[in-house]
């Protein structure tokens, strides 16, 4: 019994998705109308403070269009996730979205579904 326990947790541990960003704290902007998002292979965070996270590493904003064309290049689904702070100014990251466009990617940003009663 023990060693088909032991097998479960290790198919599970292969089959799931690992946070990539758990370690990036930023607080995603609010609105009460929001679709569900599948899980991507891609995601981008931009933090409070502007700076650039690829699948959980800091990159350098000038190098973010070449990264993603080659995280995207051989994928059918060209959808990259984008978590950007809620208290971000936008022009900090509009650079990051021009980039992930000219690399052919398909954004999806992400936020928090509010309820109809909050702002």
């Amino acid at each position: 019994m023990g060693d088909i326990a032991f097998l479960l947790i290790i198919f599970f541990m292969l089959t799931s998705n690992f946070i990539k960003e758990a370690h990036i704290e930023l607080t995603p902007p609010a609105a009460p109308e929001l679709e569900t998002l599948e899980t991507t292979p891609v995601a981008i965070a931009v933090d409070r403070d502007g700076i650039v996270w690829l699948q959980g590493k800091e990159c350098p904003p000038s190098l973010v269009e070449n990264a993603v064309e080659a995280l995207i290049e051989d994928k059918r689904d060209k959808t990259v996730t984008l978590r950007v702070d809620k208290d971000l100014p936008h022009g900090s990251y509009g650079s990051v979205i021009m980039a992930l466009s000219r690399a052919g990617a398909e954004i999806a940003m992400i936020g928090t579904k509010t309820g109809d009663d909050r702002p």
